[in-house]
């Protein structure tokens, strides 16, 4: 984990990045160069769409997925990085007193303990240091501190071990985004910058600052739930829900008083829904901003960032971005990096769903 937050100077041997996410799997290749990171290779898999509430069994059908993307795209099975895919893991920033290695590994431990709901013996347990401050006379350390469930990590290693893949690492959703994000923000690390994972299933909101991931926070709410909106509200198939929402999005209009006609009728109420569900996107980040200010007794945020797919709806960067004193961009991850225009150009229509496998791609294979 610790080469996820280090810089990257030296010409590097890129893991093959593999993101997988609750309706898609995205696959980056990367090979580094004098002039910098060249994109060897992106896909994009759509995964089934689940059932009527938009489940899907991710256990059994990414596998299935991934072998055909192989198999597709005749990739070489090189060393991979992986997000973890299980229930939410455990990130703190922490600020703790100088002391000697041994005793400052214990110190996290006994602060991992207070934090997890299950014995520190299920957990697997990582950390990062990633500074120093200094207040007058106080030395202090800062340490990013990961914990998730040995379980889940165990059976996901296992469910790709059964197709024959060889993972050599694997990240949190928040590292591999905050790796991506050091290649194409270098001017804007040293402010608090936001940036905000909208997926399928959940939004992980972040916050750095100083080149230091310092808040991060899970929210079950994503593009499915818009999506079944849509569908209690409109009535429609699942299908065609998710079609409306990824063409028209937040600029269907609302229909004006008066006006007739079945579909201009029906874009007033799509408007209408999609900006409920939006809202709650909104009023969640907000949530977590004032938490960060209160917590850090930090000012005000320059830049947001949105990435995943339920970013691209149109009209929903510029509808997030009115709430918002900050500057509300779209990522995109391939901003740095080397890329043949004519081959990817479709995957740079929708950059922003591959900042994960940006994040991972950029990993280290010698680390």
């Amino acid at each position: 984990m610790s080469a996820s937050l280090l810089s990257w100077v030296k010409p590097k041997r890129h893991l093959l990045g593999l993101d997988i996410g609750k309706s898609s799997i995205k696959v980056v290749q990367l090979a580094s160069t004098r002039k910098g990171p060249v994109l060897k290779y992106a896909g994009l898999t759509e995964l089934p769409p689940g059932d009527r509430e938009g489940r899907t069994d991710q256990d059994r059908d990414a596998p299935l997925a991934l072998h055909d993307v192989f198999k597709e795209s005749r990739l070489k099975r090189q060393k991979i990085a992986i997000n973890f895919s299980g229930r939410s893991p455990i990130v703190r920033y922490l600020l703790l007193p100088m002391m000697p290695k041994d005793e400052l590994a214990e110190a996290i431990r006994w602060e991992a303990k207070k934090l997890i709901p299950f014995p520190i013996e299920d957990a697997v347990l990582d950390y990062l240091i990633v500074g120093e401050t200094q207040e007058r006379d106080l030395k202090r350390t800062e340490v990013l501190l990961v914990t998730a469930e040995r379980g889940a990590v165990l059976s996901q290693i296992e469910s790709f071990k059964r197709i024959n893949l060889p993972i050599t690492a694997m990240d949190i959703n928040p590292l591999a985004l905050f790796n991506a994000l050091k290649l194409n923000y270098k001017s804007d690390l040293e402010e608090n910058l936001v940036f905000v994972d909208i997926g399928a299933g959940k939004m992980d909101i972040n916050i750095s600052k100083r080149g230091v991931l310092r808040f991060t926070r899970n929210v079950q709410l994503g593009g499915d739930d818009v999506t079944q909106a849509i569908v209690q509200g409109l009535g429609i198939e699942r299908e065609e829900a998710e079609q409306l929402k990824r063409q028209k999005g937040l600029a269907a209009a609302p229909a004006p008083e008066g006006t007739a006609g079945q579909a201009k009728e029906q874009d007033g109420r799509l408007h209408e829904i999609i900006k409920t569900e939006a809202d709650r996107m909104i009023l969640e980040t907000q949530r977590s901003m004032d938490y960060y200010r209160a917590q850090f007794r930090e000012g005000s945020v320059k830049k947001v960032v949105l990435m995943g797919g339920a970013s691209l709806m149109p009209g929903f960067q510029e509808y997030f971005a009115s709430y918002f004193d900050a500057n509300v961009e779209l990522d995109d991850p391939f901003a740095e990096i080397l890329c043949d225009e004519k081959a990817f150009g479709e995957i740079r229509l929708v950059a922003p769903r591959f900042s994960t496998a940006v994040g991972l791609a950029l990993r280290d294979a010698d680390d």
